[in-house]
């Protein structure tokens, strides 16, 4: 069974923010437990916050990739990936390269044009999807239909290309994702995924209902 755990969480101090594995398990659909409430004041100015997480196994696994099946509700917010830059799981926020964070995220598909592999993407993607990339796509439920090896991304960021064709129909009321991919994850092992969350100003401090996005895990085990 895949868990998910945080780390330290510290909005106030980045050499404090993130390191080791805590004992803190993070509940699927109860609020903030992934990622604090965002502040009035925050909100307001507007903010880039960064959090780091745990994908935890009990079982042997092979081939396990972690997506953004949907994107955030709000207009203002957004969540991305990245890898923890440390194989001790020591990285804290103050450790971060933020400029050159390489980051994997989600994106609504509003075209495919299967002669030529490709598909269109509804916003620009050029800094989370890359070259080589592998792309996991979903249903309208989100639940995983397939994934594709990229070949390029056009220049405006809104056309991926891939090197293959998947058997599977794609359509326009899918999502899909830059896959963070780990070949193997052995028993209670585990690895780290930063969260980098922008926060436009103005944004909605206290939404009704909450903003919400889906992570999903896929993998085979061994």
């Amino acid at each position: 069974m895949i868990k998910f755990y945080r780390s330290n969480y510290d909005e106030f101090n980045p050499d404090t923010n993130g390191g080791d594995i805590t004992d803190i398990e993070i509940e699927s659909g109860v609020a903030n437990s992934f990622i604090p409430a965002v502040r009035p004041r925050e909100a307001e100015i507007g903010d880039t916050r960064y959090f780091k997480f745990f994908v935890k196994t009990d079982e042997d696994i092979l081939t396990i990739g972690v997506d953004i099946a949907k994107y955030t509700d709000s207009p203002t917010e957004e969540i991305y990936f990245a890898k923890e830059t440390k194989s001790d799981h020591s990285d804290f926020e103050s450790d971060l390269d933020k400029d050159n964070l390489r980051l994997y995220g989600g994106f609504k598909i509003t075209d495919v044009d299967v002669d030529n592999k490709q598909i269109t993407s509804d916003r620009d993607v050029t800094n989370f999807v890359k070259k080589d990339d592998w792309v996991t796509i979903y249903d309208d439920s989100y639940s995983r239909i397939t994934g594709m090896n990229v070949d390029n991304v056009s220049d405006d960021g809104l056309t991926i290309t891939f090197k293959l064709w998947t058997d599977k129909t794609i359509d326009n009321t899918m999502t899909a994702s830059s896959s963070i991919y780990v070949t193997t994850l052995n028993k209670d092992d585990y690895f780290g995924i930063w969260v980098k969350e922008p926060i436009s100003p103005y944004t909605e401090a206290m939404e009704d209902p909450l903003n919400e996005m889906v992570l999903n895990v896929w993998y085979d085990k061994k």
